[in-house]
């Protein structure tokens, strides 16, 4: 039996680079162009800073399945190589974690 890709309807961007507010901002609005012009509607925008800068929760009216994710977060300026393993879990139809956005990052010793 084939299990469905689970859908969302949230992009997680991580930005390793602090700017000043207005350049933060407009990042922001070109952003939502940037969907807009690929189809997608925009309803809520949440930034939270980070060590080294922002982590980036955007909200979508659409339902996206992993690909879809993926793709805009890569489109949208998401670290590469979170989007790198974002893209090899998209075809991990069994992969437990997707679009992984830590708050914190844990150094573990093995």
């Amino acid at each position: 039996m084939m299990v469905e890709d689970p859908l969302t309807s949230t992009l997680k961007v991580d930005i390793d680079v602090k700017v000043a507010k207005e350049e933060l901002q407009l990042w922001i609005c070109t952003r939502k162009l940037l969907l807009k012009h690929l189809g997608y509607t925009v309803n809520k925008v949440r930034v939270a800073s980070s060590r080294k800068g922002y982590h980036v929760w955007i909200h979508v009216n659409e339902e996206l399945t992993r690909y879809e994710v993926a793709l805009l977060q890569f489109l949208l300026g998401d670290d590469h190589r979170r989007c790198y393993y974002n893209f090899i879990r998209c075809d991990l139809k069994h992969a437990n974690k997707f679009n992984i956005l830590f708050n914190r990052k844990l150094d573990i010793k093995a």
